[in-house]
């Protein structure tokens, strides 16, 4: 019988159409089926969804009349994710390891615009 290999090489493999997003939050829970969902977004100031003008007597645009908004702010949802409970420890734990190393290098004022 053969050896059993000592290591496995996992490849990483990024679609075409990845995208970097950046979030200011999320909602989320644990699902019926008893997994962890989170919705994470981004927030920012509505974008009109119309503007009236005034016309000047010279025929240019002049200063806003009205401005219709749909809300205060807007909360746009960037990904959604789902995982069991044993991804979800290990996302737990990659994330309280990197927030400490994180926290070190501020600790140690080895952050751009660090004040220490």
């Amino acid at each position: 019988m053969g050896e059993k290999p000592k290591h496995l090489k996992f490849k990483y493999v990024y679609p075409e159409d990845l995208r970097d997003l950046y979030v200011n939050g999320l909602y989320g829970g644990v699902t019926p089926r008893n997994e962890l969902y989170a919705h994470f977004y981004s927030e920012r100031h509505p974008i009109p969804k119309s503007v009236i003008h005034e016309i000047t007597p010279g025929e240019k645009l002049g200063p806003e009349v009205s401005i219709e908004k749909g809300g205060d702010v807007v909360r746009f949802v960037q990904a959604s994710i789902a995982m069991n409970l044993d991804t979800a420890i290990a996302f737990r734990d990659w994330l309280t390891n990197n927030i400490k190393f994180m926290t070190s290098n501020i600790e140690k004022g080895k952050v751009h615009g660090s004040k220490k």
